[in-house]
């Protein structure tokens, strides 16, 4: 099992920042995760924000960084422009790996707190209670899908390639069981809907079936990406069915111009209609379920507690989206979560190389249940791609 040097999303780091928010929140604070600041025209991403006013108009700000790789001063010097740049009053790092002896002298004069991520954080998803993690074997065979993958090499309207290396890779899905509100004409007609809605882990894209195999609609981009803001206004559309601009406006004290800019990307989102000045919530959402889980027990397969064996034969993608900000979506989106399943789900790919072009490289992927291809899986692992021919390759060129 394979996990970049330092992923953006790893089951430990989104334990350690779950954790975290939930005792920070029983102290009063309000938390943001994946919070943007600029530095010198750059965008950095501070992993989550904690914010208190203990008076009026007065804010103490902290922010948290989870450190995977061996802490340097480099490190401890950046995390102080940050600090400055952010207007944070304090920078807590979360090391989970080494710390070098002189990253903590600097860190004490700079005001920047390390912390070891010690046993307290080392929190499985089980113990949580909000998350089952499984995975399920692929049906079919390591043989018979380099033989799928193989058809690709040619082809009157495909680029023509030389199949050079092939990888079971596990590819993480999240499925969402919830309770929805669905307002009808009256109150009497509105009913309470149990909704099912899976996402990928890499870029928080809605996941469906389609083709026979599992697709991520990438033109509705990722639901891990919705901001605050938006998620107030999908809140109020939630509750009222619809709202005119001016309404909403006065409600979050946004100005009209902000309100007609997250009214357009919720349209993108699939999730609102919009008639001149009034917007209404479009429950297409509602009826796009989707399991995974069902899918897959209709097909009589079982799913196996825990991640996918280590292999070095596979690469196993860990989440790489906030599974917080998901969480933010579905409770705007439906009343009461019921379940969260990380399953994780078998996927063959394929790497091409171009026959005239050594430098040229494509993947096609082909999935681990169905043996069907997936061309949309390429665009959710494009994210990874280096991780992907790094296994791939290395592997092949070991043999």
């Amino acid at each position: 099992m394979i996990i970049a040097e330092r992923p953006v999303m790893s089951p430990g780091k989104e334990q350690i920042l779950r954790w975290l928010a939930k005792e920070l929140r029983k102290k009063g604070f309000e938390v943001r995760r994946d919070y943007i600041i600029d530095v010198a025209g750059v965008t950095h991403v501070v992993d989550l924000l904690a914010i208190l006013t203990p008076v009026t108009d007065v804010d103490v700000k902290l922010a948290f960084i989870v450190d995977y790789k061996e802490l340097t001063p480099e490190d401890i010097e950046r995390y102080y422009v940050w600090k400055q740049e952010g207007g944070f009053d304090k920078v807590v790092v979360i090391a989970t790996g080494k710390v070098d002896v002189e990253a903590y002298e600097l860190a004490k004069r700079f005001g920047v707190d390390i912390v070891r991520a010690g046993r307290d954080m080392e929190i499985k998803y089980k113990e949580l209670g909000e998350y089952i993690v499984a995975h399920v074997h692929p049906v079919i065979a390591k043989e018979k899908a380099v033989e799928i993958l193989k058809k690709h090499e040619k082809g009157f309207f495909r680029r023509k390639g030389e199949l050079i290396a092939s990888l079971l890779t596990y590819i993480p899905l999240i499925e969402f069981e919830a309770e929805a509100m669905v307002k009808g004409a009256t109150e009497e007609e509105s009913v309470i809907k149990v909704i099912v809605l899976t996402f990928d882990g890499i870029r928080g894209a809605l996941v469906v079936e389609e083709g026979g195999t599992v697709k991520p609609l990438k033109e509705r981009g990722s639901y891990a990406e919705i901001s605050d803001p938006a998620l107030d206004v999908l809140k109020i559309l939630v509750r009222d069915s619809y709202k005119t601009i001016s309404e909403l406006a006065m409600e979050l004290k946004l100005s009209e111009g902000k309100i007609q800019s997250i009214s357009n990307f919720l349209l993108g989102k699939d999730l609102v209609d919009i008639y001149s000045d009034m917007v209404e919530l479009r429950k297409t959402l509602y009826e796009r379920n989707f399991s995974v889980s069902k899918l897959l027990a209709e097909k009589g397969l079982r799913m196996h507690d825990g991640d996918p064996p280590d292999d070095k034969d596979t690469l196993v993608i860990f989440p790489r989206v906030s599974m917080e900000r998901l969480i933010s979506f579905m409770e705007a989106l439906a009343h009461k979560i019921k379940s969260i399943m990380l399953i994780y789900y078998p996927f063959y790919v394929g790497f091409l190389q171009d026959l005239n072009d050594v430098s040229t490289r494509w993947l096609v992927t082909i999935d681990g249940i169905t043996g069907n291809e997936s061309p949309e899986m390429v665009w959710l692992l494009s994210q990874v791609q280096d991780i992907l021919e790094d296994k791939a390759l290395k592997r092949v060129t070991s043999q």
